[in-house]
């Protein structure tokens, strides 16, 4: 029987509903993604609590270590019920080994709500990859996948249902102990057919300008004999304005994920994108729009990527409920169809991750 695999259990994929295919819940790791502790703790806002007083400054790019990590169970767990009153139904958590997953609180959260969590495997960046990684060869990585999907996450019986947010980063597309990482998600869809997604290279520190190598991941799909249709490219729209680009991503048959909706950061941050811009809301809804017009909504999907405290509700951000609560209006004005939406938001994340 076909089944989607959340962290409670199977269930049949007309129970899946409108899913968020790129986002994080609990995430422990974070800050290691941003240079030496020695030296942000020099930093008078590294170590501040967040709070009213200093979030403007942290919206602005000020580094902030309680920002960066997602460790509240409760808060959380009202985050995804805000967006389970607008409609939403299910979640996929990209937080894998490298950004520190925890299923068991996963899985005591799907016990709270009227809604889907699916957990992922995979590993994070290499800088991240737990030490053992190196020494492992692309099928004894594949074995450690498979296991988490088909007997459970690390000490638990909590299964993944997908592969998540399996990272790059430099030299670029990848640094070698990744592409080993890429060729293990590949053979592991392959033997399994669940969904995966690879979050790209995105800036070159060599030349100080953004990449875009999508094509170089689809290549290393078609040498593994991996599905493309139950692949989506993580962070697409970090790559905008530049739809000639997407085009020729879609016209080789993966889906793209427009996830980084309700995060237009001012770049004072150096170390996200190497300072590049931002695109901004409207960006993404003006490419949805116009990609849709074209007839590319089976392989676009949405998301927000919610990775700090300054992007939940109660710290003034929109949490989970952004694409819900403002972007569908935005895009039915520029004359995306119900049809097209419910294609994005139900019918592609349904065929992505039923296995």
């Amino acid at each position: 029987m076909s089944k989607i695999e959340t962290v409670l259990g199977p269930i049949s994929p007309d129970k899946l509903g409108i899913t968020l295919l790129h986002e994080h819940i609990f995430l422990y790791n974070q800050p290691i993604l941003y240079g030496d502790p020695e030296e942000l703790a020099k930093d008078p806002f590294w170590n501040e609590p967040i709070s009213l007083e200093n979030l403007g400054d942290i919206r602005c790019g000020k580094l902030n270590r309680d920002n960066l990590v997602l460790d509240d169970e409760v808060t959380v767990t009202e985050e995804i019920k805000d967006y389970i009153k607008l409609g939403g139904k299910s979640i996929v958590e990209n937080t894998n080994l490298g950004l520190g997953p925890d299923p068991v609180k996963l899985k005591s959260v799907a016990e709270k709500i009227d809604g889907n969590i699916i957990a992922t495997t995979g590993f994070y960046k290499q800088s991240q990859h737990p030490p053992w990684v190196k020494n492992k060869t692309i099928d004894e990585l594949s074995e450690f996948m498979l296991k988490e999907i088909y007997e459970g996450i690390g000490e638990t019986n909590i299964k993944a249902g997908s592969i998540g947010e399996c990272a790059c980063t430099e030299p670029v597309p990848y640094h070698p102990q990744e592409e080993k990482i890429l060729r293990a998600a590949c053979r592991t869809q392959k033997q399994s057919n669940v969904g995966f997604t690879f979050h790209p290279s995105i800036y070159d520190s060599k030349t100080g300008k953004s990449v875009k190598v999508g094509e170089k991941y689809i290549d290393l799909i078609e040498q593994e004999g991996a599905n493309k249709e139950k692949f989506y490219l993580s962070h697409a729209d970090l790559s905008l304005p530049d739809l000639k680009y997407h085009r020729k991503l879609l016209d080789r048959g993966i889906t793209l994920s427009y996830d980084s909706f309700g995060s237009e950061i001012r770049m004072e941050d150096t170390a996200f994108m190497g300072g590049l811009e931002m695109p901004s809301d409207m960006k993404r809804i003006e490419a949805i729009a116009i990609l849709c017009n074209e007839g590319y909504e089976k392989q676009l999907v949405m998301s927000h990527d919610v990775g700090s405290k300054m992007r939940w509700r109660r710290k003034g951000g929109m949490g989970y409920c952004f694409v819900l609560a403002h972007v569908i209006k935005a895009l039915k004005m520029r004359g995306v169809t119900q049809r097209q939406i419910d294609t994005m938001l139900i019918e592609t994340p349904k065929r992505i991750l039923t296995f």
